[in-house]
């Protein structure tokens, strides 16, 4: 089995919206993770009041850092976890399928929010997510592997958008 966790928390400050609402970005995501072999598409939405916003089987933030509640959640798994941030508005089903590991994007930056592990691996407790998964290896993730926090960002990758 293969569960995808799409990442969507809250509003973003640096974007000034909830980065989950544009261009209807966590319903591509299920649907870009199930091509990709996902059998269950879960969204961690944050609070209760957010449940409301997404059609996929929804988990509620249990702790006070996404770091302890994906830590919290996952180890309850078995089998392949790909993570999806609600801002990979790049990633595709091609995309994830060829991930092993932590992508590292076309600015050299490694994205642990994107990371696919098996739940055998050791993940490491921890309230930061960059920490929880630093013993998984890096894998190439290029353009699609970008994460985008500010409107600026947004904007450059909007040519790149189907």
């Amino acid at each position: 089995m293969q569960t995808g966790i799409i990442l969507a928390g809250g509003k973003s400050k640096r974007m000034g919206q909830d980065k989950s609402l544009i261009n209807s970005n966590v319903n591509r995501l299920a649907n870009e993770l199930r091509l990709a072999g996902c059998t269950r598409v879960v969204v961690m939405c944050g609070s209760v009041e957010r449940t409301a916003l997404f059609d996929e089987e929804c988990v509620v933030d249990s702790k006070e850092t996404l770091g302890e509640s994906l830590f919290e959640f996952v180890s309850g798994l078995s089998g392949l976890i790909q993570l999806a941030p609600c801002d990979a508005y790049l990633a595709d089903a091609e995309f994830f399928s060829r991930i092993a590991g932590v992508p590292i994007d076309d600015f050299g930056n490694r994205q642990p929010l994107l990371a696919k592990f098996d739940s055998s691996q050791r993940i490491l407790r921890s309230k930061k997510v960059s920490e929880m998964f630093q013993d998984i290896q890096s894998c190439d993730g290029g353009i699609k592997a970008r994460n985008t926090n500010t409107p600026e960002e947004f904007k450059e990758i909007q040519s790149h958008l189907r």
